[in-house]
């Protein structure tokens, strides 16, 4: 009897995590990617607990290692003079696993070596989701190169990790646009001229209509900074390159330190920040995952984290149903995992939006954000994120 074949849309984060694991579990994999080479942009990104759980259930675990930093706190600091506001722990003693810190290429990159290396798993390049069709058996999709070459591939179901602007959506019936949110993140990675950064440390700075976090990657060796700051007009897109003077007024009423780094960055990439409320995650044969069903805006550092997890929720799902009902049992198993994962993206959705909020309070607001954070405490703003964090796969 012939593996289970599962199509995925989108080769990022999510799309490979989804497809190392299917095929960890038997499945057969196609994983289509509409550009023309698999790649991220982008700087780095935080692999909290929940997410590094679902990679070391994959045998990832020691790559992962091998290219982050450990996390062990979070300090909290005034935009203008760099005064500590607070701070959280964010890895204890002990801690499986802990918290991460690592570049965005680096984990798409091990990602990648890992799915290349499993027999179950076909990727395919410059192939962009165009329609679908579903019947009792399966799906049909129709997939185009930019040249307009048409190529069909048939499979069980189809994935859709094709990002913030999803075909897969689109093709669900969700034709909402994303919405600009009147925000831009400015990303870079600046290299320590000491050769390593001291690690273990996120920080972030918070000012009006403004806000900016560091921390490092590359074994200490750069340091990733991201910006974000009000802007007027959006652009499409996953990046464009940024010119350093905008960021000039923002920058100069920065406390030194924030300063300096970001005075130091090569090269930054900028992205307009868009919004959009999350989809029905499965219809019929159709299942959404990651930034496809629930862009996450960066207030949290979870979009990438949240992603991994919908890949194992998926896989899960998968498994125990088709085990138990064959082939027909695909549209339940997909069901499930959208019953599974609907209450927490929207609850980090909106747990995101709340954080953007607070973190660009004006004064005199900022007094009251400042009372609540000093009165949390450390082990208190720890607690508060215990149901984000403390999340694992259920057996």
């Amino acid at each position: 009897m012939s593996a289970p074949h599962i199509l995925i849309a989108g080769s990022g984060i999510g799309g490979l995590t989804a497809a190392i694991a299917l095929a960890r579990r038997g499945f057969s994999v196609t994983v289509a990617e509409k550009r023309t080479g698999f790649g991220e942009t982008g700087a780095g990104i935080q692999l909290s607990p929940n997410a590094g759980h679902v990679l070391e259930a994959l045998d990832l675990g020691l790559a992962v290692k091998r290219a982050s930093v450990v996390a062990e706190r979070l300090v909290v600091r005034r935009w203008q003079d760099g005064s500590p506001l607070t701070e959280m722990p964010m890895t204890t003693a002990g801690a499986a696993p802990p918290f991460r810190t690592i570049r965005r290429t680096d984990l798409h990159t091990l990602l990648l070596d890992a799915a290349r290396s499993l027999p179950g798993i076909r990727l395919i390049v410059g192939r962009g989701l165009r329609d679908i069709s579903q019947n009792a058996d399966g799906i049909t999709a129709t997939l185009a190169t930019e040249a307009g070459q048409m190529e069909t591939i048939s499979a069980l179901a189809l994935v859709g990790a094709d990002g913030l602007w999803s075909r897969s959506r689109e093709l669900i019936g969700d034709t909402a646009p994303p919405v600009f949110t009147g925000y831009e993140a400015w990303r870079t990675l600046v290299p320590n001229a000491g050769g390593r950064a001291a690690s273990g440390v996120v920080t972030l700075h918070l000012g009006p209509g403004r806000h900016a976090v560091h921390y490092p990657v590359s074994g200490g060796r750069e340091t990733n900074l991201v910006v974000i700051r009000e802007a007027k007009e959006a652009r499409e897109g996953w990046s464009r390159d940024g010119e350093p003077g905008q960021l000039a007024a923002h920058l100069t009423k920065a406390e030194p330190v924030l300063h300096r780094l970001a005075t130091a960055a090569p090269h930054w990439l900028v992205w307009s920040l868009f919004d959009r409320q999350p989809a029905a995650m499965a219809q019929g044969r159709i299942a959404l995952l990651g930034d496809a069903a629930h862009p996450v805006l960066p207030f949290m550092a979870q979009g990438a984290a949240l992603a991994i997890e919908d890949a194992g929720v998926l896989t899960q799902e998968l498994t125990v149903h088709l085990q138990q009902g064959g082939a027909a049992a695909l549209p339940a198993a997909l069901a499930a995992y959208a019953t599974a994962r609907q209450d927490r993206a929207r609850r980090v959705q909106a747990t995101s939006r709340s954080n953007g909020r607070a973190y660009h309070l004006d004064w005199p607001w900022t007094i009251a954000r400042n009372f609540a954070m000093r009165r949390l405490g450390p082990e208190g703003m720890r607690h508060r994120l215990d149901w984000l964090y403390d999340w694992r796969l259920q057996a």
